[in-house]
Order: structure tokens, then sequence, then C-alpha cells
């Protein structure tokens, strides 16, 4: 079953405009990052721990700069302070794995000290991220910026999580079908991808839809034409799907969950009918880009899936892997719950 409640957001302490606040022990902790407003900030959704936690936006080139500003109790004398941006790829499986293939570092007062007020740390990692963030089944990847000041009894810590999102160039220029308000399309298909269905005599069937590549807010137009219908169908339905692929190899396994299914038919159609389909990607939850081989750990595919159910439960299926990417303006991640009522066609 689809979850059908958002996960709780976690409370965080903030101050104002751009800054987030941290009481530890030691000292106060205060992060500001640059040319960053509260709008940039989305809600994440985390199925696992089933919470939601608000992150930063980043976009896969753009630097990660800000502050850090400390604020001691006091004296605080340490060993030593660290600012790391580290990225991390979190498979679980039969046991959790964790590689780390992303890590950048500033350090302060390398030798040791003393701080007894207000002290800014500032920091610009201005390098390449070059994986999405993202949540999955078994995969996870996660960015975020980690302070340490190195302690003779208690180090002092702090780390934040920030939400990176890449724009693939190639993609970017694809014409928008959303936009397109011409809704007898679905009558030619010739320019399209088709595929057929067949049991002996009994059923042949084509499934049509105008393309295979499509971003996060587009929809899928197709058709289902019935040339020979002679099977006692009881429905006909039309599911998205997705495979998370872990692993190379021999030692590759994958789960698979259905994002979102509708029926289309319900009985025997007549031979020559055509069953029009439209599916509102901006409807369906946890939506994200189509990945290949991230970091030689796992991929992400989607597929189109039908699926004719006869009375007496048999069923017959057919799939098309299709692509899926994100333009700009879709930064943000898919929630796991979508209200349709504010959605945009």
């Amino acid at each position: 079953m689809l979850p059908s409640q958002r996960p709780p957001e976690e409370k965080k302490s903030s101050g104002f405009f751009t800054k987030l606040m941290k009481k530890v022990d030691a000292c106060d902790i205060e992060l500001t990052f640059k040319n960053k407003t509260p709008e940039d900030m989305v809600p994440v959704e985390d199925r696992h721990d089933f919470t939601t936690q608000r992150m930063y936006v980043f976009l896969g080139d753009e630097p990660v700069e800000g502050v850090l500003e400390l604020k001691p109790k006091g004296k605080l004398t340490h060993l030593g302070i660290l600012i790391e941006f580290i990225g991390v790829i979190t498979v679980t499986g039969n046991k959790e794995e964790k590689t780390q293939f992303l890590r950048a570092e500033k350090k302060f007062q390398a030798d040791g000290g003393t701080i007894s007020g207000p002290t800014p740390l500032p920091f610009n990692f201005d390098l390449d991220k070059e994986h999405d963030s993202y949540r999955g089944i078994n995969a996870r990847v996660h960015y975020f910026l980690r302070l340490k000041i190195r302690r003779s009894v208690v180090d002092v810590n702090f780390k934040e999580e920030i939400w990176v999102s890449r724009l693939e160039e190639q993609y970017q220029s694809l014409k928008d079908r959303s936009e397109d308000k011409v809704y007898n399309r679905e009558t030619n298909f010739s320019k399209g991808v088709g595929m057929e269905v067949g049991v002996d005599d009994k059923l042949h069937i084509e499934f049509k839809y105008d393309k295979k590549t499509f971003h996060i807010r587009e929809r899928i137009v197709g058709q289902v034409g019935f040339k020979v219908a002679k099977l006692d169908l009881h429905c006909g339905e039309v599911s998205l799907v997705r495979r998370e692929f872990i692993g190379v190899g021999s030692n590759q396994f994958f789960e698979t969950e259905t994002l979102q299914k509708f029926e289309i038919m319900d009985g025997l159609p007549v031979p020559g009918e055509v069953v029009p389909i439209r599916l509102y990607l901006n409807s369906v939850p946890r939506l994200t880009p189509s990945y290949v081989n991230v970091n030689k750990i796992f991929s992400v595919k989607y597929f189109v899936n039908l699926v004719l159910v006869t009375g007496d439960g048999k069923r017959y299926f057919k799939q098309q892997e299709i692509a899926i990417y994100r333009r700009k303006g879709q930064e943000a991640p898919t929630p796991m719950v979508i209200n349709v009522d504010n959605l945009q066609r």
C-alpha cells in the first residue's frame, strides 16, 4: 500500500533569515549559507525514519559557501578545528555499506588555541557534486557539512545536510509536452514508441505513446488499440514502475515498486477500439530522474507497464523503459504524498 500520510517535520532551531543554530555544551554554533534564503529550503522526506527535514538546495555546480560562527560559553580551549564537506552513498541489503565519493576540508587553528568570543569560520567548497541527492528503497545519496572541534575531553560536533539537484544539459533543450494544449494529438503516433502484445490468435493489441524521455512534471500520452480480442478480458491497467538496481554483475539485485497505476478498461473491448491514455507525472509520488550506474553502485530505471487480466485471473504483461529527467525549476524532491488540489496541468 502506498503511504497516505506525510512524515512529520523535524524541528530545528533557527535564527533570522538564513541562519541555522545549534546549542551544544561548549558553545553555540550558527550556520549561514551565502546567497541562500528560507525560500531555498525544501522538505526532504525519509521513508525509513518516517521524518521530514528541511534542507537548502544546491545545484551540482554551485559552490557551497558560507560562515560557521562559534559563540563559546566562556573560554573554549581546543586542539584544532575542522570543517568538512562530504558526499556519501549508503546501500542497505544484507548489511549497510557506506561509500564516501566526495570530501573537501578546511582547517582553522590546526595547532590548537583558545576561543573566548564570537568567532566566524568562513568556508567555500567550490567543487562539482557529480550525483543527485537521493532517497530510495536500498540506496541513499547524502551531502553534508560537518564541523569538528577537537578537545582533550569531549569533541564538539555539528552536521548539516544539504540537498543537491543536478540539471543535465543534454535534456534542457527538449520540448516540454506539458505545455502542448492540442489534446487530439494521440491520434498520430508515427514518431512515437510502440509495443505489441499477442497471445496466439486470441489477442493482439498495440500500445503506443508519444516518446520515451520525459521531465518529472510532464505527461505521458498514448493509446491502446485492440486488433484482435477473443480472450475473456476482465480489466486492463497501466502503471508507472520504478526499479532500483544495487550492485553490478552476478551480485546485482533490484527492488521494484509501483508508484502509480490506473485502470484503462473494464470488460471485453471491441476489435478496432482505441483506449486513450494520459499519465500526469506531476501526480506521481516519490518520482526522481533516471540514474545510470551511480558511482558504480546503483541505478534507477522507470517503466510504463501494461497489464491485462482475464476473467480466470491470468495476467499478461508488457513494459517499456522510459527516461525521466529534471528541468530547471524542478530541483526540489517529489513528496511521498501528492496534494492533488495543488496540481498544475
